[in-house]
């Protein structure tokens, strides 16, 4: 029996109340079902793949996603956000694939260049890749199309300081705080700077210590050596002096009474 569209829309549209909600389980639960269905129309199952792809990529099952953004690309291969969707799935693993993913940001920046956080995340893709010079021009692009988004303008700061060019990032974050100096978000985008170079520099403080100990002079242990007379049999008994062996007798050693000089010889 072949689902009428008011069914399909129906069930589409309850599965958008729960994804829109947070209840992802429940959205889960009612677009597979809507998946199954053997006769449905390609716009409806496009979306249904479409939404799937996108709670199983929040919830980090990114096998899933991939999976059903597979599907979705099918219906639509031109789809920008399809490719970036997908491109943030295959480089989200270990072990990631990430030529591939790079190819798909490049489609999707193909598809549509004003995709800022598409670029953002292609540029530091290329830095992961070892590209820092393309990596950092499609940051410093993506801060220039969105100067008021502090995500971007984040990750810009992130991939400046992560390829060591923290005067930049440091001039950057001045005059994101000067156009936005009333934003929380830029204030705390700042103080996390600040506490990262803070950080940066106790631990290089701590392995310059640590490496000026390494290489510093140890004191050395000499052996004790116990001289023997070589006229003395050589044991290892201790030497006993008897009172008569003395060299001044024993007697000799008595204090002065009161009055008395002691002869000093």
């Amino acid at each position: 029996m072949m689902p009428t569209l008011n069914l399909i829309e129906g069930v589409l549209a309850m599965g958008r109340r729960y994804q829109e909600v947070g209840r992802h389980r429940d959205a889960v639960t009612i677009l597979m079902r809507l998946s199954r269905f053997r006769y449905l129309p390609a716009e409806a199952a496009e979306e249904t793949q479409a939404r799937l792809a996108e709670i199983y990529l929040q919830r980090r099952k990114y096998k899933q996603a991939r999976r059903h953004l597979t599907a979705a690309l099918r219906h639509q291969p031109d789809n920008a956000r399809y490719h970036y969707l997908f491109a943030a799935a295959l480089g989200a693993e270990e072990g990631a694939d990430l030529q591939s993913a790079a190819e798909h940001y490049r489609r999707a920046l193909e598809l549509d260049p004003g995709h800022v956080k598409c670029r953002a995340d292609y540029g530091h893709l290329l830095l992961r890749l070892g590209q820092t010079e393309e990596g950092l021009a499609h940051l410093r692009k993506a801060a220039e199309q969105a100067p008021e988004d502090v995500e971007v303008l984040g990750k810009l700061v992130k991939g400046l300081r992560l390829s060591g060019q923290s005067e930049e990032a440091r001039s950057v974050l001045h005059a994101a705080m000067f156009r936005n100096a009333r934003s929380p978000h830029f204030r705390k985008l700042w103080n996390e700077y600040r506490f990262q170079q803070a950080r940066r520099r106790h631990d290089a403080e701590r392995r310059q210590q640590a490496d000026k100990e390494a290489s510093g002079e140890q004191p050395v242990l000499l052996p004790f050596v116990r001289v023997v007379n070589e006229s003395s049999p050589a044991n290892d008994e201790p030497t006993v002096l008897r009172p008569e062996e003395s060299a001044v007798p024993l007697r000799s050693l008595r204090l002065p009474r009161r009055g008395e000089q002691r002869n000093v010889q």
